[in-house]
């Protein structure tokens, strides 16, 4: 069963101006993710390359790469929570 209610024509514009900045403020946020794991995963490759070339031991090249990816997943685990903390606070509706 579902009840129907009439609201002002304002506030319906505001709801729907509001679910559609979210739309774009999501879709924002996923492109820069993206982009900066692209970023990173190019990063991380030169780097491996690199230390493939290099006179370190083996466990100091796995030591180095596993510095730069917990940094990459650190650096995404931030931006992520800031973005989305961003979004939640910014773009709540207010009525």
């Amino acid at each position: 069963m579902s009840i129907e209610v009439d609201i002002p024509k304002e506030l319906e514009f505001k709801i729907k101006a509001n679910k559609e900045l979210n739309a774009l403020v999501k879709r924002r946020i996923e492109r820069q993710i993206s982009t900066d794991i692209k970023n990173d995963v190019f990063i991380s490759m030169i780097c491996d390359d690199l230390l493939k070339d290099s006179e370190l031991e083996e466990k100091d090249i796995d030591q180095i790469d596993h510095k730069i990816k917990r940094g990459i997943a650190e650096k995404l685990r931030v931006l992520s929570t800031r973005e989305i903390l961003s979004l939640l606070s910014i773009h709540e509706p207010d009525f």
